[in-house]
């Protein structure tokens, strides 16, 4: 089972509007009863220019093979029937940055 701070292959379906979707990397924010909130990641630079968005480069610990951009507005919950695989794991920075964004956009106002 995947844990928080890991990145996984997960497959998101068929998209609505400008929804990611099919099967790409993600981050795994928290997990609860085999459902998953998690940060799907895109390859596509020109994301950048949106808010609640972090540039996660290529490690040997999160394994990615190319920058990507976690589309933290893009928050979505799954169940983890959907993870395809495990890739790696988050950097401290990437995860301080990542809990930054997170508390400054996820709140019920």
């Amino acid at each position: 089972m995947a844990k928080p701070g890991d990145i996984v292959l997960v497959e998101l379906g068929m998209p609505h509007g400008h929804e990611q979707a099919g099967t790409r990397p993600a981050i795994v924010v928290s997990v609860a009863n085999r459902m998953m909130l998690v940060i799907p990641l895109t390859s596509i630079t020109t994301a950048l220019r949106f808010s609640a968005v972090h540039l996660v480069t290529p490690s040997k610990k999160n394994r990615l093979n190319a920058d990507s951009i976690a589309l933290v507005f893009q928050l979505r919950a799954l169940d983890a029937r959907h993870i395809r695989s495990r890739i790696g794991s988050l950097d401290a920075r990437d995860k301080r940055e990542l809990n930054k964004l997170l508390d400054t956009t996820a709140h019920i106002r």
